[in-house]
């Protein structure tokens, strides 16, 4: 619980990290490890969405099937067991945070684990996070 509200702070309060893409870079890589390694509670994921704008690319019908995790779907708790693989972060300008990497995690009502490769783009302003296109 302790770890959340430290990250909630930073993310929406810190005004001591401006423009410094390796904050930035620490900022997006607190969300990674907050899902990984809690369940987070509503009210947690509420406070890390707030102010964000939320965009999800759908390359199509593939893509909304059982078989694929989404950012989006894990903040809804619709998926448990996170685990994140093979985390590339990259900044490719200012105040943006390019993710690539491998999500794992299972379903309440399945019992098989999922894979699904993913690239995730962060924008922040001022040391918070502003927009996400998954």
């Amino acid at each position: 619980m302790l770890y959340i509200i430290i990250l909630v702070t930073v993310l929406f309060t810190s005004s001591h990290l401006k423009g410094q893409t390796q904050t930035d870079k620490a900022v997006v890589k607190q969300i990674y490890d907050v899902l990984q390694n809690k369940k987070p509670s509503s009210k947690e994921i509420a406070a890390l969405k707030a102010g964000i704008n939320w965009d999800e690319v759908n390359p199509g019908k593939a893509a909304r099937n059982k078989y694929s995790i989404s950012l989006s779907a894990i903040m809804n708790n619709a998926w448990g067991n996170i685990m994140f693989e093979d985390l590339n972060f990259q900044i490719p300008e200012k105040n943006k945070v390019l993710v690539t990497g491998i999500v794992n995690g299972r379903q309440s009502t399945e019992c098989e684990y999922i894979s699904t490769r993913f690239k995730h783009f962060w924008s922040l302003k001022d040391g918070k996070i502003v927009s996400f296109i998954e």
